[in-house]
């Protein structure tokens, strides 16, 4: 029996010992990182100490995530402790888990000292010689899940005489998790990702491994997938009955369809190894799954030594486990190693292409870092190493190449969508004109007379502009009927209406975007519409600053305060936050503008840098407007901003991420190339300036940026990212706002 109490193990010492040994990385629901916790850690550890020693302890609710199950499309859920519960679990493991090994049965090898996959697979290559040819393979259906609370505190009881011990293991057991925002009761199982759960779970199922040991039955497990293995033919049949009874006395199933009684000569695969006759090898599956993390490590943004260190991780492993089973120069060798040269190759490209390193020198003393002789042999390694350099200079000399052949590609392209952004967009500013239709046409008249037409299939927007113009009921069912919006901007360059349908689905959405109101699900969206804005600013001063290289002060403090985002409480922290970068933003942009400009000023504007960029805001409205209203989304219901039922404040919301990609860059590249950017005597926009502004704001929507590592045209991001909030709105995935790439 384990005979020490509570105060011997819990302990300040211990418990600064389990803190250094803790991961470093995670958050639990409290939101207290390891670097918070350090800085009053003393003061922690005692806190955390008194809690336990007074009885007042109670774990977080855990975090709980899904990551990807390997080889499969399914999910598993995963639980994340705070900082002080992982401490707290860990001295509690230290403590127990040597006694409690001890207990273990030597064919139990998950989760254990000295214990591991290839040891487990050896120990069935062992039984196998000692001809136990007929096979049973198993694994016990949802095992950490099922694992009954009782009968495991039961077996712990008898074990440890500290009753406070125990009353401290079964607060973890019984404590719950947060999935999003909805709480789950464990009232069964192991949380998966916490510190104690191995543990426990090999006290669980010690049970069904001393059966079989008292049976005399030659078996290896690791965790819950085990195999069975005999010498007679009629045992396996008369033996897997009473496993089934043993289970259920500690309610767990084995998975029927994973339960296989076989011979050897017909084979069976544990722990990914693949046992068949005299031989045994790696699943296909699991090689291309090493292969795929080769080729995946070496399209990411990493510097080469951080590469290395990854690929050198991945190179052990293939040492340590499956080179041990894989036979040399095998078809499954040479794939590792063929993957090994293109991976390293790819990353060589990548590195003389952004002209992170440049000369095969350099090239030659990073690949000597690499421990390719877990791979190769020795006297291969050199060929191995210039044939890596020269397939990755290779690549990037062709992609040179066809960089230019793509650069003319994308420029004819560029002005075919300029040309279809100025054309598809009837733009009427100026008074006495009439907007009707005829045979399929737009028909522009003034005073009666036809001025113009336009054919109808290539309009996709209407924009009037001031006062003194008519259109016809006939033009606006023929605008409702094919999705073609109608918007309106009065002398003030505001943005005050839109004809817009009423064909998208809209009353389910206003319920769910009401629900979300006062929840943290409304402050989460609100975080990434400023992350989006801010971050846009952000990185437009980056780009300048390759220029003018004086906005340095300006982004750094941008940059402090956006860390801030994150952890806002509310909407009125967060509006507060905003509006620091944004003066941090304007104030920069003053700096690099040729045109004299204070501040900046939203209505009433009278100076040519705030009008223009007013007016660049109010056209890019009319397009945010119109891909909520189709994605079915109610616009009097927002996020951000204040909701006012006389105002569309859910276009207030989404424009902000895209004001500096559109309208800013535009608007201040016209300014300083000194574009025909004009005030009349009443401080307003001239007209031929409001068409210059208006035809450029138009291409901008109408080009082509790089998102997602796609080429895609910015006016159908915008609409992808309405259709991202609705889907956001409904749960079904994180909203993640728009970075331009400046």
């Amino acid at each position: 029996m384990f005979t020490k109490p509570l105060e011997y193990i819990i302990t300040k010492e211990n418990l600064l010992n389990a803190y250094q040994q803790i991961s470093k990385r995670s958050k639990g629901l409290d939101e207290v990182s390891f670097q918070e916790f350090d800085k009053q850690l003393y003061k922690n550890i005692e806190k955390l100490k008194n809690s336990i020693y007074d009885n007042s302890y109670i774990p977080e609710p855990l975090k709980k995530i899904e990551i990807d199950k390997s080889h499969s499309d399914e999910k598993r859920a995963i639980g994340i402790s705070s900082i002080k519960d992982k401490i707290v679990q860990k001295v509690l493991y230290d403590n127990i888990n040597s006694y409690f090994d001890k207990t273990f049965s030597d064919k139990s090898y998950a989760y254990r000292a000295d214990k591991s996959t290839m040891k487990a697979i050896n120990r069935v290559t062992q039984f196998l010689n000692e001809k136990n040819f007929h096979i049973i393979k198993t694994d016990i259906r949802n095992f950490f899940e099922e694992i009954n609370h009782s009968i495991l505190l039961k077996i712990v009881e008898k074990e440890i005489a500290d009753k406070k011990i125990v009353t401290l293991i079964a607060l973890f057991l019984h404590t719950g998790g947060f999935q999003k925002f909805d709480y789950k009761e464990h009232k069964e199982g192991v949380h998966q990702g916490d510190i104690l759960s191995p543990l426990l779970s090999n006290i669980y199922l010690n049970i069904m491994d001393r059966y079989l040991e008292d049976k005399n039955i030659a078996f290896v497990r690791y965790a819950d997938d085990f195999v069975l293995l005999f010498q007679s033919k009629s045992q396996p049949l008369k033996e897997l009955p009473k496993l089934k009874k043993v289970l259920q006395k500690i309610d767990l199933q084995l998975n029927q369809e994973k339960t296989v009684i076989t011979h050897i000569s017909d084979g069976f695969t544990f722990l990914g190894v693949h046992f068949e006759g005299k031989n045994r090898y790696i699943e296909n599956e699991r090689v291309q799954k090493k292969i795929s993390i080769l080729h995946t490590l070496a399209k990411q943004n990493d510097g080469f030594l951080e590469y290395i260190t990854q690929l050198n991780y991945v190179l052990t492993t293939l040492k340590n486990y499956y080179l041990k089973i894989i036979v040399k120069n095998s078809t499954q060798h040479q794939l590792l190693k063929d993957a090994t040269i293109e991976s390293i190759a790819q990353k060589v490209f990548l590195a003389k292409e952004s002209k992170k390193v440049t000369t095969k020198k350099e090239f030659k003393i990073f690949l000597e870092q690499i421990k390719l002789h877990f791979l190769f042999d020795v006297e291969e390694i050199k060929d191995t190493t210039n044939l890596i350099i020269t397939k990755g200079y290779e690549h990037y000399l062709a992609n040179k190449s066809y960089s230019k052949s793509l650069n003319k590609v994308n420029k004819k392209r560029d002005q075919y969508a300029k040309k279809f952004a100025d054309e598809s967009t009837l733009h009427i500013n100026h008074f006495g004109i009439m907007l009707g239709i005829s045979k399929n046409k737009f028909v522009l008249k003034e005073y009666g007379k036809v001025k113009q037409s336009y054919p109808f299939s290539k309009i996709k927007r209407v924009i009037f502009e001031g006062k003194g113009f008519s259109i016809s009921s006939d033009l606006l069912k023929k605008c409702a009927d094919n999705n073609i919006t109608v918007d309106f901007i009065d002398t003030k360059a505001s943005h005050y209406a839109s004809l817009i349908t009423y064909k998208a689905s809209l009353s389910q959405h206003i319920y769910k975007q009401a629900l979300i109101l006062n929840t943290p699900k409304q402050l989460e969206l609100a975080q990434g519409f400023i992350t989006g804005k801010a971050k846009n600013q952000i990185n437009y001063l980056k780009y300048l600053n390759k220029y003018h290289s004086f906005l340095d002060e300006k982004i750094v403090n941008m940059e402090l305060h956006f860390k801030k985002i994150k952890s806002a409480k509310d909407r009125e922290v967060l509006m507060g936050i905003e509006g620091t970068i944004s003066v941090s933003y304007w104030s920069a942009l003053r700096l690099v503008l040729a045109q004299p400009f204070e501040k900046r000023i939203t209505k009433g504007a009278k100076d040519i840098v705030n009008s223009s960029l007013n007016y660049g805001y109010a056209i890019l409205y009319g397009r945010v407007q119109h891909y909520l209203v189709y994605a079915g989304l109610s616009l009097n219901i927002s996020f951000l901003h204040t909701i006012d039922n006389n105002k569309p404040t859910l276009s207030f919301d989404m424009i902000e991420e895209f004001r500096t990609f559109v309208v800013d860059r535009v608007v201040i590249s016209m300014l300083n190339k000194d574009e025909p950017i004009k005030l009349d005597k009443d401080g307003l926009l001239t007209k031929p300036s409001r068409q210059l502004i208006a035809k450029n704001i138009k291409e901008k929507l109408s080009s082509y940026t790089m998102w997602r590592k796609e080429s895609r045209k910015v006016e159908n991001i915008l609409q992808i990212q309405c259709y991202n909030l609705l889907k956001a709105i409904d749960n079904e995935k994180k909203y993640k706002p728009f970075i331009g790439k400046f």
